[in-house]
C-alpha cells in the first residue's frame, strides 16, 4: 500500500467532511459523488494488490459533471476520416498562355507601386549636383515658392498645412528608408504614380533624401 497516497485521501476525505459539516442541513450531489469518488480511491488502495490495482486503473471510464451536478461518461470522440485530395495539372493551351502573358503588368509604373519613384540617378551636371547637396534640416524654406506652391497642389491637393505636417515628421526621421516607408502610403493616398504628378513627386523626394545624406 502506497501509504503517501493514503494519507492524502484521508486528508482529502476529511476536508470533504468539514465542508459537509459546515454547510449542513443537505448534501449536495457533486458533494456525494466526490466523497464517494474519494472513498472508492482509498478502499482500492488499502484492499487491493497493486496488479488489481493497475487493472481496476485501465477498467475506469472518465467522466465529468454537466451543469445539472450529474455524473456522465465522456465519450471519446469518433476518429475523423482522413481526407484525401488528388492533384491535378491542368494544361493551358498555348493562346491563353499568350494572352496571360499579356495581360501582366509590365513594370511598377503600371500596377501602382511607387517604388520607380524612388530611384536615385547621379547628376549629370553641375546645376544637378548643386541641387543634390545634403540638407541639415528640413523646412518649407527648403523649398523654393513656387516649388511649394507646387507641390501643394499636385501632390497633397492644395492642402498646405499637411504637406507642412509632413515635412516636420520627416525630419525627424533619421534615415531615408524610415522616410520612405511614411512617404509610400502617402503617395498612394495623393496618387503620385499619375503621370501628371510623377516629375514633382520625384522632385519632392529628392529633396527629402538630400535631408538624409
Amino acid at each position: 500500500m502506497d501509504k503517501e497516497k493514503a494519507r492524502i485521501l484521508i486528508n482529502k476525505i476529511n476536508a470533504l467532511y468539514k465542508n459537509i459539516d459546515a454547510n449542513t442541513p443537505g448534501v449536495s450531489p457533486l458533494e456525494r459523488d466526490l466523497m464517494l469518488s474519494y472513498l472508492r480511491q482509498f478502499y482500492e488502495l488499502i484492499a487491493l494488490s497493486p496488479t488489481q490495482q493497475k487493472q481496476t486503473e485501465l477498467k475506469k471510464e472518465p467522466v465529468f459533471y454537466d451543469d445539472e451536478n450529474k455524473v456522465s461518461p465522456v465519450v471519446p470522440p469518433s476518429k475523423p476520416q482522413e481526407v484525401r485530395f488528388e492533384e491535378k495539372t491542368v494544361e493551358v493551351p498555348p493562346l491563353q498562355k499568350e494572352i496571360s502573358t499579356i495581360n501582366q503588368p509590365e513594370s511598377t509604373e503600371k500596377n501602382g507601386s511607387l517604388d520607380f519613384l524612388f530611384v536615385w540617378q547621379e547628376p549629370s551636371n553641375l546645376a544637378e549636383r548643386l541641387a543634390s547637396q545634403p540638407i541639415s534640416s528640413l523646412s518649407l524654406n527648403s523649398f523654393s515658392m513656387n516649388e511649394r506652391l507646387l507641390y501643394t497642389n499636385d501632390l497633397f491637393h492644395k492642402q498646405s498645412a499637411e504637406m507642412e505636417e509632413v515635412i516636420k515628421m520627416i525630419n525627424n526621421f533619421t534615415s531615408f528608408d524610415q522616410a520612405k516607408l511614411f512617404l509610400i502610403p502617402l503617395g498612394e493616398q495623393y496618387d503620385w504614380q499619375k503621370e501628371e504628378r510623377r516629375e514633382a513627386a520625384r522632385s519632392f523626394i529628392n529633396t527629402v533624401r538630400r535631408r538624409f545624406l
